[in-house]
């Protein structure tokens, strides 16, 4: 039987991998999301028939 202390030990481990997981995937999802997605909604979704004053989208705000 394996001691108290290795217990803890794998235990902990396995928390650390979990949370690289968690915290690489939660990076990953923020980058995909910050990224502007204005411009290829403009082109694909709405065929270019607004401007960013009609969406009340501001250039200047925009992130480049």
């Amino acid at each position: 039987m394996a001691s108290a202390s290795a217990i803890w030990a794998e235990l902990f481990l396995w928390t650390v991998v979990l949370a690289g997981i968690v915290g690489s995937f939660c990076a990953c999802l923020y980058r995909f999301v910050s990224k502007d997605s204005t411009e290829y909604d403009m082109e694909f979704l709405w065929d270019n028939r607004f401007r960013l004053k009609d969406l009340e989208l501001d250039p200047k705000d925009r992130k480049s």
